[in-house]
């Protein structure tokens, strides 16, 4: 199944980008399947987190993108949280 992050990204204030990014980090680095990542997407949250562009719409959508393959569970309830639809 392929998303749209971006807009699913477009549906929240940037003023809870920041929020955000930490809960999805947090999220996937607890992931137990944070292996089924595939590579190119791991290097582009290393790359936006290392220029600390992790909250900005790059990052949130690698970042979501890599949550919903690691644990759709918790990208499911973060997505619920933060009222985000697509998820």
């Amino acid at each position: 199944m392929d998303m749209d992050y971006r807009k699913i990204i477009g549906q929240i204030p940037p003023s809870k980008f920041e929020a955000l990014s930490e809960r999805l980090l947090d999220a996937l680095l607890e992931a137990k399947d944070g292996g089924k990542v595939p590579s190119p997407l791991a290097k582009a949250i290393l790359s936006h987190a290392k220029r600390e562009q992790l909250a900005g719409e790059a990052g949130l959508t690698s970042l979501l993108e890599a949550l919903s393959v690691a644990d759709p569970e918790a990208y499911a309830a973060i997505g619920s949280e933060f009222g985000l639809e697509g998820e």
